[in-house]
């Protein structure tokens, strides 16, 4: 019940702000929401965008905008480029392993809940390619075996 009421607090401070739907103040909002919850679920941005009188679509893009917010508990992000140096290279094959074995929804969450699996269109080390990003740190020369054996990494650092 602390957590409800405090998300209520964070929401009724931000609804009052003197231009609420202003960007900078959402996003302060989002983060003070993420610091409580560990994340900004559907339901809560539905709520965060009532109270700032905004669209619930506003507040989405904002969560994918910021690579610091998340809609899920997730603990790791892996970004595979999916520009066109790195799919000429195989990263349609890398991304396609990764999907199958991390066995992600439709919003690239895997079956455990614990990595964030997207795409960027282009991560700007196309000589190095395919690459992908893994918590913010670039892997280069990546094939469907090596991300496997990364992915396999991050469980045994667990």
């Amino acid at each position: 019940m602390e957590r409800e009421e405090a998300l209520l607090e964070i929401l009724e401070y931000y609804s009052h702000r003197p231009d609420p739907s202003q960007q900078d103040n959402i996003v302060a909002m989002l983060r003070e929401i993420q610091d409580l919850l560990g994340c900004i679920p559907q339901g809560v941005q539905q709520q965060a965008a009532e109270a700032v009188g905004t669209k619930q679509s506003v507040i989405s893009l904002l969560v994918r905008r910021f690579p610091s917010l998340k809609e899920a508990p997730y603990q790791h992000r892996i970004t595979v480029c999916s520009g066109q140096r790195c799919s000429g290279k195989g990263a349609a094959q890398l991304l396609q392993a990764l999907q199958q074995t991390l066995q992600v929804d439709a919003q690239g969450l895997s079956k455990d809940g614990r990595i964030l699996l997207t795409t960027q269109n282009c991560l700007k080390q196309c000589t190095k390619g395919p690459n992908l990003l893994l918590n913010g740190t670039l892997h280069s020369a990546m094939t469907p075996e090596k991300a496997k054996q990364l992915v396999q990494s991050l469980s045994a650092t667990e």
